[in-house]
């Protein structure tokens, strides 16, 4: 009992961050294990004999050390003290009940497979300082399908389903459970780590950025459910087991422009055709293997990356960054010549035709999806392009709505909006001299939040009161609980992503119009919010809902043309997302800023009228819409 008070403490002390695995649920407590099931070598754990569900590190330790905990099946979560700042080789692998981790900001460095065979992971989340990352760390992690980096992290990014190095010119791995039959890599990526593709769960087609110059090996070895994959005319060589063991792969587009190929490379992948032009490297390393070598295309011809939660190109920063913003734009939705010419005469060569993206459409077959003509009744068309760029069309006269003349918006990141609020709230410096301004820093304490994850998953948690003392209710803090009602108290002013999320007995929620902010999916599949949105929508404002002060926090209604009720001051994120029937939307001059993806994916969309207070549009508002965020600056 001693041992468990003393984990608690330190719980209670260091708070979430100070975890890597789970927030135990329902009643449950992390026992710091006794000392005679630990290995320790100096600082080094070496080995944890004992087969407690929640473990507990002595805070001596630096180094959880190479497989430490490898094999252990009854771990279900692990206590990482301050003074960790190394995970080693296999530390976690094929610990099959862990279920969550938090890498704290303490935490430096991850190794190669660090976490691999986690079957039972479906959560994980990266602090700031980790700067050392290996290959293949979730591999065979079959059910994590995305990570949360904080958005300090400079050295990794995470981008719809898949982690990538700071800039996004490396990717790392794309996680096995990723939602989406396609993946379509960005267009900054140059380099992928070994076992990038390693066992995915959901997608079906590949296609790699025109950066990439080579296949590297190992890199797309046993890609699981993939089955087809588009090489551009960028790549050059084709490297040792780069498509091994690839049982479902059925189709590999090779460019002319390949001209090494390692006779390992296909090894194993015994249903793969190689979709090639005749005479080109690949026909002829198809044919001594005793591999189909086809000419005509059998894999689908719309590419469009597809994901559950398909999310906005994250910003990037530095002298790399820029140069990716500025580089030549290929569009992802492709349109393709499936015959390829195979006599001699018609060879395809780099001196007397030009291809598309993939490499495969003759010069005089081939039309930019931009160019396509369009029938006399379509007024526009959008192309998703690097994963993010929407372009907007006019093939004819027909009007096209766009944003009011006159209308300016700062557009910016979540983070970069929060830090100008923080700046304008600020008390002015009692120097009368001008300074520049210091990036700005939370004000909020832990003594005025419920930090993030506090009661995640707590299903013996049937109701709470929340202190007046309270500003802030952290990410996750209540998600999955047992809630059944809440009120949220005069004093709170912000309640971040996925706060009551999946309180699916949450039926009573009460919001004070102290609350300035609410964050994406912070109610969703609350019994609450569903019971609204499963009301018969009325035609008039009763289908708006609109809590704390001013935010429209969801709309339940059926309306092409849609008007915002006066007095919202906010559009929340995801409101409008997938309301494919929207045309147009009239904003009253009280709103003020529009959150990240509240227009998400209302492809009908082509106008906005009023807008006359706007002044914030966040990133990623209007992603898959006919409107461009451009036409706020």
């Amino acid at each position: 009992m001693k041992n468990k008070m003393i984990a608690l403490a330190v719980v209670a002390a260091l708070g979430v961050l100070a975890f890597i695995g789970v927030t135990v649920g329902i009643g449950g407590g992390v026992d710091a294990a006794g000392d005679e099931e630990f290995r320790i070598n100096g600082e080094t754990l070496t080995a944890y004999l004992g087969t407690d569900a929640y473990v507990g590190i002595p805070d001596t330790v630096t180094v959880i050390g190479e497989e430490a905990f490898a094999g252990n099946e009854t771990l279900v979560g692990v206590t990482i003290p301050k003074s960790v700042t190394t995970i080693s080789y296999n530390a976690f692998k094929d610990c099959t009940a862990l279920t969550d981790i938090i890498l704290s900001d303490n935490v430096s460095k991850v190794g190669p497979g660090a976490f691999e065979g986690c079957t039972a992971l479906t959560t994980a989340q990266i602090g700031r300082n980790v700067s050392s990352w290996g290959s293949g760390v979730f591999t065979n992690c079959d059910k994590l399908a995305k990570v949360m980096i904080d958005k300090n992290n400079r050295y990794l990014t995470y981008y719809n389903g898949a982690i990538y190095n700071g800039n996004m010119t490396m990717l790392y791995q794309v996680l096995p459970a990723r939602k989406g039959e396609n993946y379509v890599m960005p267009e900054t990526v140059e380099e992928m780590d070994t076992y990038a593709f390693w066992n995915l769960q959901n997608v079906k087609n590949v296609m790699l950025s025109n950066k990439m110059s080579s296949v590297p090996k190992y890199s797309m070895t046993n890609m699981g459910s993939v089955e087809n994959v588009i090489l551009p005319n960028s790549v050059k060589s084709i490297e040792e087991r780069a498509f091994a063991n690839s049982e479902n792969l059925a189709q590999a587009s090779v460019p002319a422009s390949v001209t090494e190929i390692d006779k390992t490379a296909f090894a194993g992948s015994s249903k793969v055709k190689i979709f090639t032009t005749k005479g080109s490297t690949a026909s002829t390393f198809g044919d001594a293997r005793n591999i189909d070598v086809i000419y005509t295309s059998e894999y689908p011809t719309d590419f469009l990356d597809s994901n559950e939660d398909l999310e906005e190109m994250p910003d990037l920063d530095g002298d790399e960054a820029a140069e990716t913003d500025t580089s030549v734009t290929t569009v992802t939705t492709i349109t393709t010549v499936t015959e390829i010419e195979t006599g001699e005469d018609n060879a395809q060569t780099d001196s007397d035709t030009s291809t598309n993206s993939s490499g495969f459409a003759n010069a005089h077959d081939y039309i930019h999806p931009l160019d396509a003509p369009e029938k006399d009744d379509v007024i526009g068309k959008t192309v998703i392009s690097s994963g993010r760029a929407v372009f907007l069309m006019n093939n004819h006269d027909g009007q096209v709505y766009g944003v009011p003349d006159g209308v300016k918006a700062d557009v910016m990141t979540e983070s970069e909006a929060a830090d100008k609020e923080k700046a304008e709230t600020a008390e002015p410096e009692s120097s009368a001299e001008e300074t520049v301004a210091e990036p700005v820093e939370s004000n909020v304490s832990d003594d005025e939040s419920i930090l993030q994850r506090a009661y995640y998953k707590q299903k013996s948690l049937t109701s709470y009161e929340i202190d007046d003392t309270i500003k802030n209710i952290g990410r996750l803090a209540f998600a999955e609980s047992g809630l059944k009602s809440i009120t949220i108290p005069e004093g709170v002013k912000q309640i971040e992503y996925g706060a009551f999320m999946s309180c699916t007995n949450l039926d009573t929620v009460t919001i004070a119009d102290t609350v300035t902010s609410i964050g994406t999916k912070a109610f969703e599949g609350t019994a609450w919010l569903n019971k609204w949105k499963n009301e018969t929508p009325t035609g008039d404002a009763e289908d708006f809902l609109i809590v704390g002060d001013g935010i429209l926090l969801a709309y339940r209604g059926t309306s092409e043309h849609v008007q915002i009720p006066d007095g919202v001051k906010q559009i929340g994120s995801e409101v409008f997302k997938g309301h494919t029937e929207i045309l147009d939307v009239d904003i009253p001059a009280s709103v003020a800023r529009i959150n990240a993806e509240a227009f998400r994916n209302c492809s009908s969309l082509t106008g906005l009228t009023g807008c006359e207070g706007l002044n914030t549009v966040i990133r990623g508002a209007f992603y898959g819409t006919q409107l461009s965020e451009s036409e706020f600056y």
